[in-house]
């Protein structure tokens, strides 16, 4: 497991909220295949394997997760593919841990990460979260990471909607 980060975001209170940022394994041989496999050619099978790479991590971050989301893909995306994949993964962990899987981000901007530069990909998408209650200890889940811009900018929409606490972990990284 690589720890990429963990930072501390300030929520509209004023507020200091730790966010950590993980990314499991490197995006190559199998995992790589797992990623691509599940967005470009549907195989859903791979959310499971997935999930079952970040569940083994779970007990070694130590958290306990009051609710789970994911980093959503874009609209046209969802459509394209029929799903969205990072959703998928979420429910497999959500089942596996038996933390509630909860839709709590959308995404508002259409502009896609995928094949952009990096400059691009630092600008990150936007999301709004629903309202949280107090105290809410979340887990965001996505793909990969790359710039670590989606998580960054899932992990500042949910302090803003009065996270406690955000972990932001993916199966995969290309950092």
């Amino acid at each position: 497991m690589e720890l990429h980060r963990t930072e501390v975001l300030t929520s509209q209170t004023g507020a200091l909220i730790p966010v950590t940022y993980v990314g499991v394994l490197p995006h190559e041989g199998y995992v790589r295949d797992a990623v691509l496999d599940l967005k470009y050619h549907g195989k859903r099978g791979n959310a499971a394997q997935l999930a079952g790479i970040v569940n083994q991590v779970l007990p070694l971050l130590g958290g306990q997760y009051s609710v789970l989301t994911w980093a959503p893909t874009t609209s046209a995306h969802q459509v394209k593919r029929g799903m969205d994949h990072a959703e998928l993964i979420a429910r497999h962990v959500a089942v596996s841990s038996g933390i509630r899987a909860v839709k709590l981000l959308r995404r508002v901007s259409a502009i896609s990460q995928t094949g952009a530069s990096r400059n691009i990909r630092l600008m990150g998408p936007k999301f709004v979260s629903k309202p949280l209650r107090r105290h809410r200890n979340v887990l965001v889940i996505d793909d990969v990471v790359t710039t670590g811009a989606t998580f960054r900018a899932a992990a500042q929409a949910l302090v803003n909607a009065g996270a406690s606490s955000v972990v932001c972990i993916a199966p995969s990284r290309t950092m």
